[in-house]
Order: structure tokens, then C-alpha cells, then sequence
């Protein structure tokens, strides 16, 4: 994948790591606060090139990896969930695995906090929003944000459906680093997403305790506000950019974390 593909307003560039190279489409000059935002299993779709912009709007330096798919298009999950799992960078078919994609995710955050001189924070979601507890391993993240964390085996059974989809290792590694450095963690779902449920967050409180800080979208105003009963995708498709709107205030709730833990900052 490279970077001479343009993404309008963004200023693209390569990052290697370890042998892995992707496009990186950067949107800022590095003066405000860094987000890292990690690309759902749909793909870098319009909806999440307007999360970016959004952010950005919002008084931060957003870095939008380029992993997988193709860029700025309608959703594509069946497509992209076909490459992923023999995608050697990712280990679906072994979630709890830990994938070298999170390594150089890592390694880009290092680069992240250098150049925007400060903590930063990272948004994962969907198959990727377990990916965060590996980054926030590391001191460069501050501000982690899981929305609907997903996994190939998160559905079926009890245990599925509890599963973070990371390795236990990585779990008590960021539970550890939670408690000893006082960082929380920001989670957000649709009440009755099926594939993201409720004990998903109940595993989240167990190993984080009240630095887990959760935002579910209630049930009860999914017909209020023309809500699919399937929602998933909070801050990207199923996102409502209207006053008042669940899934706003849940953004607004997000915008306040990260002012919190990365400093203020104030629309561009």
C-alpha cells in the first residue's frame, strides 16, 4: 500500500518497523495533541476519513494508518475480513495471539509523541479495538479508546462473548500499567450490539476496575433517535453528527477524555 494514493487535506507518509511498512495519512502540523486512529474491520471508509477530519476540527494532530483494504471507499467487511485472516500481521484466526501489527502500531506512537512532544492518544474499534490495551503498554499512550472492541471468536459461548480477543499477557501487562500509572481507558458501544456485548465491558471492569470508564448507548432511545437495532460502528457508521444524538455525546464524551489526558484543545 502506498502513499501516493492521496487522501484529500491529509499529508501521507511511510513508516517502517521491523521489517513492516505502511502509509501513514497524517492531518496537522504535529502542534496540537497526537490521536492515533486505527481502521475498523469495514476499512478506511468515508464515515472514518470524517472521524479524522472531525478531530482534527477538534484541536488535534490525527495519524490514520493505512493496514488493510482500500482507502476511502464504502464499507467492505466481508472483503477485508477474507485478507485479514491469512494476513500474517494480524492473527485472526488466532486472536489471542499477539499480532506484529500492534508492534509497529506501537512503534508509531513512539514516532507520534515526538513529534507532537507529548502523550497521545489512540481510538481502536471493531476487530482492532482490543488493539489499544497492547499500544497503552507503552508510555506514549495516554488516552486509549476502545469502541465496540470486536473478535472472530467474541460471539458464541459465554467465554466468547467475555473475551477481549488479546493475549492474557497484554491484558495484565495494560491492567498493570492502568493501576501503576493511573491511566484510564475509554470504552464505547451500542447497548445491544451483538458483537460487542455487554460482557465484554463486564471483562473490562474486571481487570481495570473504575479506570475502565464506559459509554453505552441505551436501548431505549434507539427508536428516538432511528437507531438500527444492529448499531455497531459508534463513531464511524452508524455516527449522527447532530446536537443532542446518542452517538454525538458519546464523541463529545471521547473530546473530553482526550482534553483531559493530553492537555486542551480547542477547535482549529
Amino acid at each position: 500500500m502506498s502513499a501516493s494514493q492521496t487522501l484529500p487535506g491529509f499529508e501521507p507518509f511511510e513508516f517502517s518497523y521491523e521489517g513492516h511498512q505502511h502509509s501513514v495519512y497524517k492531518k496537522g502540523d504535529g502542534s496540537k495533541p497526537g490521536v492515533l486512529i486505527v481502521q475498523e474491520l469495514p476499512g478506511i471508509t468515508p464515515e472514518t476519513v470524517a472521524l479524522a477530519e472531525r478531530l482534527h476540527a477538534d484541536g488535534y494532530t490525527v495519524y490514520l494508518p493505512w493496514l488493510f483494504g482500500d482507502l476511502n471507499v464504502p464499507a467492505e467487511p466481508l472483503k477485508n475480513l477474507g485478507k485479514l485472516c491469512i494476513n500474517q500481521e494480524f492473527h485472526l484466526l488466532a486472536n489471542r495471539r499477539r499480532s506484529p501489527i500492534t508492534e509497529w502500531l506501537r512503534a508509531l506512537c513512539r514516532k507520534m509523541k515526538t513529534e507532537t512532544d507529548g502523550p497521545v492518544g489512540a481510538i481502536g474499534m471493531c476487530l482492532t479495538g482490543g488493539f489499544v490495551l497492547a499500544l497503552m503498554i507503552d508510555e506514549a499512550v495516554a488516552a486509549p479508546v476502545m469502541s465496540q472492541p470486536a473478535n472472530l471468536d467474541g460471539i458464541l459461548g459465554h467465554e466468547a462473548r467475555c473475551s477481549l480477543g488479546m493475549p492474557e499477557k497484554v491484558v495484565r501487562e495494560a491492567a498493570a500499567r492502568s493501576r501503576e500509572a493511573d491511566v484510564p481507558v475509554l470504552g464505547l458501544r451500542f447497548e445491544n450490539d451483538p458483537l460487542c456485548p455487554k460482557s465484554r465491558f463486564d471483562t473490562m471492569t474486571k481487570h481495570f476496575g473504575e479506570n475502565f470508564r464506559r459509554i453505552e448507548i441505551d436501548a431505549s432511545l434507539y427508536k428516538k433517535h432511528d437507531i438500527r437495532a444492529i448499531a455497531h460502528s459508534v463513531l464511524t457508521i452508524d455516527f449522527v453528527d447532530q446536537p443532542g444524538h446518542p452517538t454525538r455525546d458519546a464523541y463529545e464524551q471521547m473530546i473530553g477524555f482526550f482534553s483531559e489526558r493530553l492537555g486542551a484543545a480547542g477547535r482549529s
